[in-house]
Order: C-alpha cells, then structure tokens, then sequence
C-alpha cells in the first residue's frame, strides 16, 4: 500500500508529508544498492512502472545474478547528419546482409561460434529502468523492450526454440557499459544506451533500434515557477539530478544552463533525492523519466520539450565487426516482420505520448556507398 500522502493549507507538501512518501522510494533505492553489491555489477536505470503495471518500487530492484567474466520517438536516421566531434555520423553502423545469417553461413572463427561454444551469450542490462529494463516482481523474470530485443539476438544464434538458459544477464552501472564491452566482460549491451562518438571511439554500435530526447522531471507544486516547466532550459539555479556516466549528466552541467548538477547512484537514487527535496529536477533521456514518473504519478510530471536527441544502440566490441552486421540483421528483421511495432506496444504503449510509434528507419551505414 502507498503511503499516505497530505498537503498543506497553500497546497505545498508539508516535510511531514513529503518524509511519508521516502520510505518507499528508500526501500527501492536501498535494495537496488543491495543488489549492486551482489551482483557486482549493478545497475543505474529509472524505477517504477506505468499507471496500471502491477507491483513496481522495491520488487523491481531484486538482484539478478551476474555472469562469470568471460575472457576473450519515430524518426529516420538521417544518413546526412551533420558530423559531431571527429567521427563524423556517429549513429551510422556496419552494414548487414539482407537476411539473418544461419550458422552455416557465418564467417569463420565468427563471434557468433565463439559464443555457441561457450554455450551462452552474456548480455549487458539495466534491471530496473521500466519500461526498457526492469524485474518483473510476480514473474522474477527480467523484461523489458531492451530485454526481448537482446532474446531476440540470443534466439538468432541459439535457434528458436532456446531460452533464457542461453543468456547470462549481467547488471551494469551507466558508467561501466562501456568497459565492459572493452574489457570483453559481455558480448553485448543493451540499455537505453545513446549512441555518439566518445562512445564510438572505445566500442561500436549496432543499427539505432530507438530514439529518445531529454527533458526533465519535477515535483507537481502549486509554488513551482513556471520557467521549471521548460525542462532543463528553464532550471536555471536549480539543482538538477542525473546518474555518473550518463550523457544527461554532461549536459545538465553545460554552463548554457547554469544548473546545479547533483549525482545520483542510480535514477532510483535521484527519485529519492527528488522526493526528500535534495534535488529540484531530475533531467535524462524522456524513456527513463516515463518509468520514473510512474513510480510517483500523483505528485510528479514530465516536464519541457527535448533538448537532445538520444539514438539508442548496442554496444559491441570493435574486435567483432562480424556481430555487429549479425544483430544488425536481426534488428532489421524486428522492424519487417512487426516484432519492433509489437515490443513497443507490449512495453511502452502510450507511456511517452506516442500512439502510433514507428522504429527508426536505418538506410544508410559507414561502409556502404
């Protein structure tokens, strides 16, 4: 049951009030840190879950055991993307075959065998960032669009009929996705992970699968300025939460926007920090603010427009640019045969405000004229 919630007279939440609301979003944060320190990864997306979806909060941070290190918004991707930093268009990828690769096709010595003999994929995931990773409390079972579109991968290399005993979930922090895929520790990552060039630089890409755009989240009060409303352009002075390792955090301390940035350890932790007054917004990708609004719906909204735009990709060594092409494969073949259309539907539905969603049209790679 939720804790019950009061106003004062003028309608601001009283301290008694707001400290009522803390313990759930605490339990929810503290049993996140919990399953950080078992797992030894951790994880760092949203909680909470859409109006309607059962039983969100502290269930949905229970730890996923890690795997055993293994050692060695509709819109197209715009082919004429004007070059950011020195990569040129960092959301192009490796061109893929036109069909999904059977294994008797695969190139030799491919990534994709090394993994078939290992006997399991070992995939990077939040386990908390609903609706893109997250615990479902009744199932214990992970979820999530990023969680079916990495099973979709798994299926492609193991066949269609196995299961999730051919994948290894390992929880990572936003700040550790990267290593990880460098240090060869997963095969692949998929975690509302935006895709640009320092990134670009230390790993590659697949095709972008999703695009999001921040903006920003508040406290409904009735002593709320109307420029916080604007999202992070209209935060000014205020004190703005986003997670270590996360592009929203470079952003909210970009000196245009003269905010206070405040890290948090986990989106959960932000919420937190948001509830208990120690921050005055919560600025990241629109998908992760969905999940965190739902988790304080009455008292909470998603605010401004997007100032960014946020392609999402997975994260796949530069060492396998045979994989690559692979799960590009298998993510165009989501998008022809309705798999893409159906996942939303499933996992977002109306949460962002998009009722007819389309995913992202790719037509162009960096390796094809």
């Amino acid at each position: 049951m939720n804790p019950p919630r009061t106003r004062t007279r003028r309608g601001r939440r009283s301290r008694a009030a707001r400290a009522a609301r803390v313990p759930l979003a605490a339990v929810v944060a503290g049993a996140l840190l919990a399953a950080v320190g078992c797992s030894g990864s951790g994880s760092d997306g949203g909680t909470g879950r859409p109006a309607g979806a059962p039983g969100a909060s502290a269930a949905a941070q229970a730890g996923v055991p890690a795997a055993g290190r293994q050692a060695p918004a509709p819109a197209a991707v715009d082919p004429a993307r004007p070059a950011a930093d020195t990569c040129g268009n960092a959301e192009l990828s490796l061109k893929p075959p036109s069909a999904v690769p059977t294994k008797d096709s695969w190139p030799k010595a491919s990534w994709m065998e090394a993994i078939v003999q290992r006997g399991h994929i070992i995939v990077g995931v939040d386990q908390s960032s609903y609706p893109f990773g997250y615990l479902d409390p009744v199932s214990n079972s992970l979820k999530g669009f990023d969680i079916d579109l990495l099973r979709r991968v798994a299926k492609a290399v193991f066949g269609p009929d196995s299961g999730d005993e051919r994948i290894r979930f390992r929880v990572l922090r936003n700040a550790d996705r990267v290593p990880a895929v460098e240090r060869g520790e997963v095969d692949i990552v998929a975690m509302t992970m935006t895709v640009n060039c320092d990134r670009r630089a230390r790993v590659d890409f697949s095709d972008i699968y999703f695009l999001a755009g921040q903006r920003a989240l508040v406290q409904l009060d009735p002593d709320l300025p109307e420029q916080a409303k604007q999202g992070l352009p209209g935060l000014a002075g205020f004190r703005v939460c986003a997670v270590n390792g996360s592009t929203s955090l470079g952003r909210i301390k970009d000196p245009k926007y003269n905010a206070k940035p405040v890290e948090g350890e986990t989106w959960a932790d932000c919420l937190v920090k948001l509830q208990k007054g120690e921050t005055d917004a919560i600025s990241t990708d629109d998908t992760i603010l969905a999940g965190l609004q739902a988790q304080d719906p009455k008292f909470t909204a998603v605010v401004g427009e997007r100032i960014s735009r946020e392609p999402y990709g997975m994260a796949i060594s530069k060492e396998h640019p045979e994989f690559v092409r692979f799960v590009n494969a298998v993510l165009a073949e989501t998008r022809r045969d309705g798999t893409w259309r159906k996942l939303y539907d499933t996992h977002i539905g109306t949460a962002l405000g998009t009722g007819d969603a389309q995913p992202p049209a790719v037509t162009a790679w960096r390796d094809a004229s």
